[in-house]
C-alpha cells in the first residue's frame, strides 16, 4: 500500500512523504526546494520530489492523507474556541470586540476551497487527517516503545483551532484523551516574546532559548504566574494572557508583552518566559503521566523542539524515557497523516523505530562532479576522504559535508552539516559571522557513540532521542575542558550521538579526528546561509559554501579547497 501524505497547512513547512506498506521512504519539506524558509506554499514541488525518491509513480499512489482539517471540519474546534473568547469577553473590552468583529470571517472563512494536488493525484482516495492527531501519529508510530503504552503528547502554538492533544499509544493503535483548544496556547505566547525581541515567529524561538541561560527569570515568572490557572488547563489563561493567544503578533497581543516585559531587560524576558514554559509544562505532563499510567512519552510538535524543556520533561521522576519526533514541527505533518492512514485502514500499526532519517534529495558522485565542473572549482577525490578531511578539523579548518541524502526535519545530521573544533570558543562567532546568524548559544556537538556518557553523563543508549539533536545534557568536566566551543553558559550541550550504523561516512570522520586528537567530538551546525533552508541540492551547497568562504568542502566523495 502505497501512501502519498501532505501537508499543505496555511501557517508554515508545508511538505510531502510517502508511506510503502508502513514504512516511510521519503519526505521533503517545499521549503528545501523554493528556498523560503518555512514556505506554506502549496508544496507541489516537495510532491514531485518524494514520489521520484520513492520512485514510485503517481498512478501507483493508492491514498493521499491531507494533514489538517478542511475547514467545515474545523467547525467544532472553532466553536469551542469562540465560546471560550465569549466567556472572557464578559469581562475584558478588548475581547468582546474582537470576539464580534470576528463573526462574519468565522463563517465567511468556510467558503474558501482547498487546493488540490495535480493530475491523477487529484483523483485519488483522499483523507483528512486533524492537525494534532498527525502529530501524535508521527510520535507515535516512529516511536521506539512497539511493547508498551505509551503516553503522546502533541504540544504547538496552534493547529486546526487546538494547540496540544493527549493520547496513548497501545497495541499499534492510538487512544484519545484530550484536545487543548488554543486560547491556552503556551506555544504562542513563546512567539509572541519572540516576536517582542524583533525576531520572527516559528523560526527564531531558539534565540529566545539560547538567551534565557543569561537572564533571572524573575520577576517575569512570576507576573506571568498572575494571570495563570496551572491547575485548570482548560482555563490556563486570563484574559490578559488569552488576548496573547487570540493576536500573539497583532498590536493586542504585543501589548500585553510589553506590558508585562518593558522594564525588563531581554535577558530576563527570556529566562521568565523559558520558566514558564518548564514549569507549567513539566507539572502539567507529570499529571498526565500519573493518570495515564504510563513512563514512556512520544512527543510532536513546535513545542518540544525546546530543547531544555525536553532535558526537563526527561529527568522527570515518572518518566523513564521520551522520544520526540526528529521533524517535530509541521514538516512532520504529511508523515503523521500518512501514518495514520495506513493505522486506520489495516487496523492498526505497530510503531517501529528507525536512525535512518535521510529521506530527501540524494548528493550522489554524479550530480556532485556535474555541479563541481559547472562551478568551475578544482577538487579530488582522496581515498582516504575521512582522514583527510579529519586532518583539516584537527588543524582548526572549517569543512562542510554535503553527501548523500537530505536529512528529515529541521536538524542536520552529518549529510548537510558544517563541521568544526569544539576546543576554542572562538569558533562560534566567527561562524556566526560567515554565515550572517545571530544565535545565543553556542553550536550543537556531535560524539561518538562509544564516548558520549563520558561527555554528557545522563546520557543512556536507549535515548533514541538524541541521536536526532532534539534534547539537551549537562556537560561533564571532561566535555566542559574537551569542547568548550560546544557548552552553553549553563553546562549543558545538545548533541547529536552518532553511532557508526546511522552513518557510516561520516562516522568514519569523527573516528579519524578522536584517533588524531583524543577528542571524540566536533561541531556540528547545519549548513546553510542565513534565513535560508538547509542546503539540498549539489548546487546549494556549492553556493553556500562559497558565500561563507568556508576552508572546505566534501561534495558526494570529492573535496574542495577553498582557494588561498
Amino acid at each position: 500500500m502505497i501512501i502519498l501524505g501532505i501537508n499543505d497547512s496555511h501557517h508554515h513547512n508545508c511538505a510531502a512523504s510517502v508511506l510503502i506498506d508502513g514504512k516511510i521512504v521519503a519526505s521533503v519539506e517545499q521549503e528545501r526546494i523554493s528556498r523560503i524558509k518555512n514556505d506554506s506554499a502549496y508544496p507541489h514541488q516537495a510532491i514531485a520530489e518524494v514520489l521520484a525518491l520513492a520512485n514510485v509513480k503517481a498512478t501507483e499512489v493508492d491514498y493521499i492523507a491531507l494533514a489538517n482539517l478542511s475547514r467545515w471540519q474545523q467547525r467544532r474546534y472553532l466553536d469551542r474556541f469562540f465560546q471560550q473568547v465569549g466567556k472572557h469577553a464578559k469581562t475584558d473590552p478588548q475581547l468582546k470586540q474582537f470576539y464580534w468583529k470576528q463573526q462574519f470571517s468565522r463563517f465567511s472563512r468556510l467558503l474558501k476551497s482547498r487546493p488540490q494536488p495535480e493530475g491523477v493525484l487529484a483523483e485519488k482516495p483522499t483523507h483528512t487527517v486533524e492537525h494534532h492527531l498527525a502529530h501524535a501519529a508521527s510520535a507515535y508510530y516512529a516511536s521506539p516503545f512497539a511493547k508498551e503504552r505509551v503516553g503522546v503528547i502533541t504540544l504547538d502554538g496552534v493547529g486546526d483551532f487546538s494547540w496540544g492533544s493527549v493520547w496513548t499509544g497501545e497495541n499499534g493503535k492510538l487512544h484519545h484523551h484530550e484536545h487543548l483548544h488554543y486560547l491556552n496556547s503556551i506555544g504562542l505566547l513563546y512567539s509572541a516574546v519572540t516576536l517582542f525581541f524583533g525576531f520572527k515567529a516559528s523560526r527564531h524561538e531558539g534565540k529566545v532559548l539560547g538567551l534565557a541561560a543569561y537572564g533571572n527569570p524573575q520577576p517575569l515568572l512570576s507576573r506571568l504566574l498572575e494571570h495563570t490557572n496551572a491547575q485548570d488547563w482548560e482555563h490556563l489563561f486570563d484574559a490578559t494572557l488569552a488576548r496573547v493567544s487570540v493576536r500573539f503578533a497583532g498590536q493586542m497581543g504585543q501589548q500585553v508583552i510589553h506590558d508585562l516585559c518593558h522594564d525588563l531587560s531581554r535577558e530576563d524576558i527570556a529566562a521568565g518566559i523559558q520558566a514558564y514554559t518548564e514549569q507549567l509544562i513539566c507539572a502539567w505532563i507529570q499529571q498526565q503521566a500519573r493518570q495515564l499510567k504510563v513512563t514512556k512519552l512520544a512527543l510532536a510538535g513546535g513545542v518540544f523542539a525546546n530543547v531544555k524543556l525536553n532535558q526537563r520533561l526527561l529527568a522527570l521522576p515518572e518518566i523513564e524515557n521520551l522520544y520526540i519526533h526528529p521533524n517535530m514541527g509541521d514538516g512532520g505533518l504529511a508523515t503523521g497523516a500518512a501514518f495514520h492512514l495506513y493505522a486506520s485502514l489495516n487496523k492498526g500499526l505497530q510503531p517501529q523505530s528507525s536512525t535512518q532519517v535521510y529521506l530527501g534529495t540524494d548528493i550522489n558522485q554524479t550530480t556532485a562532479q556535474a555541479a563541481l565542473e559547472a562551478a568551475g572549482l578544482e577538487f579530488t577525490q582522496p581515498e582516504q576522504l575521512a582522514l583527510e578531511v579529519a586532518k583539516l578539523l584537527a588543524a582548526g579548518k572549517v569543512v562542510a559535508r554535503a553527501a548523500g541524502k537530505m536529512e528529515y526535519g529541521p536538524r542536520a545530521l552529518g549529510n548537510r552539516t558544517v563541521m568544526a573544533a569544539c576546543n576554542d570558543p572562538n569558533i562560534n562567532q566567527w561562524l556566526n559571522a560567515k554565515f550572517s546568524r545571530t544565535e545565543f548559544m553556542p553550536f550543537a556537538p556531535v560524539i561518538l557513540a562509544e564516548h558520549a556518557a563520558a561527555y554528557f553523563p545522563d546520557w543512556q543508549p536507549e535515548h533514541l532521542a538524541a541521536r536526532f539533536m532534539t534534547l539537551t545534557y549537562q556537560a561533564s568536566e571532561l566535555a566542559k575542558k574537551a569542547i568548550p566551543a560546544a557548552i552553553h553558559v549553563d553546562d549543558t550541550a545538545r548533541p547529536q550521538v552518532l553511532y557508526q550504523e546511522d552513518n557510516p561516512a561520516y562516522y568514519a570522520i569523527l573516528q579519524d579526528y578522536y584517533t588524531l586528537t583524543g577528542v571524540a567530538s566536533v561541531i556540528n551546525t547545519s549548513f546553510n546561509m542565513h534565513e535560508e533552508p538547509i542546503v539540498r541540492t549539489a548546487e546549494d551547497a556549492i553556493r553556500a559554501f562559497q558565500a561563507a568562504q568556508l576552508d572546505a568542502l566534501i561534495l558526494g566523495d570529492f573535496l574542495v579547497l577553498r582557494s588561498a
